[in-house]
């Protein structure tokens, strides 16, 4: 299977010929243009899949599916993670998690900016990170910028999906640490003499345990077409199911499970509730509206629970 990751810096449907040549099997392209921009069959070859979220038609995250590999993006996406995009990719017969990353500003929340996002986002979605899962794409983090005002730095990041028997492929497969990366994936202003390395792949133990290469394109290739050069990677034949069920009781269950018995006993009506509604949900149509608040409230309780065990072991 080949996975290739590319920012594009926009206008996608003027550039793809060069990565299509690249044979990917599944695409993801940060800063891509909506799927009625990109034109499909015209000036974007026909995807077999494809998935594209974002605020605007200019720019979002596209996931194209050049393979017999199918996306599904999963019930509990949380939107207030942009752009994190967690799906489950199936061929059929394997199946396993993806999360593409496009990691953005937030300019209402300087604190949760960029690898900030990243962090929230991984400690939301950690009750399903232990399934088989690829995390990839533009995190705009390194470690050499840990010292930045953050909810988390980038080191964070790496141990907590470490914990989780996640790590990142390029410093596993080149020897090299954070921070130290001798291969860069983004040039400032497409300046070569401004290098950055901010584009990652990291993936379960259990994916790549039969084998995998990563490879990085050179900027000589691409720094007409964008500031961000391709991460492609290959990996070896391997066997992987999920396990979570697409329905909201199933994600209500994970989350609200995991709460402490103080929380769950002091919100005990705002957690019947909440389960409540994820039975209604399974078997009616729901607004996004509905369903932005249904996950906002679940994510609020697991704050809830996080901050009063902290208070707790810190003698509050």
């Amino acid at each position: 299977m080949r996975i290739i990751e590319w920012n594009c810096q926009g206008a996608f449907r003027l550039k793809n010929k060069e990565i299509l040549e690249l044979n990917p099997d599944i695409l993801i392209v940060p800063e891509c243009e909506q799927e009625d921009k990109l034109l499909f069959g015209r000036l974007t070859p026909q995807p077999k899949d494809f998935l594209w979220y974002g605020d605007t038609g200019k720019k979002g995250i596209g996931i194209f599916s050049y393979s017999n590999y199918k996306f599904k993006l999963l019930k509990e996406f949380n939107p207030n993670f942009r752009y994190v995009i967690p799906l489950e990719v199936t061929d059929g017969k394997n199946s396993f998690l993806l999360f593409a990353i496009w990691a953005m500003d937030n300019k209402r929340n300087p604190l949760s900016r960029y690898i900030g996002q990243v962090w929230n986002a991984i400690n939301y979605y950690q009750t399903i990170l232990g399934e088989n899962s690829i995390l990839i794409g533009d995190f705009n983090s390194n470690q050499i910028w840990d010292t930045k005002d953050r909810v988390a730095n980038h080191t964070d990041v790496v141990n907590f999906l470490k914990q989780l028997n996640i790590e990142s492929l390029y410093h596993r497969q080149f020897d090299e640490e954070h921070g130290k990366e001798s291969l860069k994936t983004f040039f400032m202003f497409r300046n070569v003499k401004k290098p950055y390395h901010i584009d990652y792949v990291f993936a379960s133990q259990r994916i790549t345990e039969n084998g995998y290469t990563l490879t990085l394109e050179t900027s000589d290739n691409w720094i007409d077409k964008s500031d961000h050069i391709p991460l492609i990677l290959d990996i070896n034949p391997f066997e992987s199911s999920i396990k979570i069920k697409h329905t909201f009781q199933d994600l209500a269950s994970r989350h609200l499970n995991d709460l402490t018995n103080f929380t769950k006993t002091k919100f005990n009506e705002e957690i019947l509730e909440l389960e409540t509604l994820a039975t209604k949900f399974d078997k009616e149509q729901t607004t996004n509206e509905q369903l932005t608040k249904f996950i906002n409230d679940i994510d609020t309780l697991k704050q809830i629970d996080k901050l009063t065990t902290r208070l707790k072991q810190n003698g509050g």
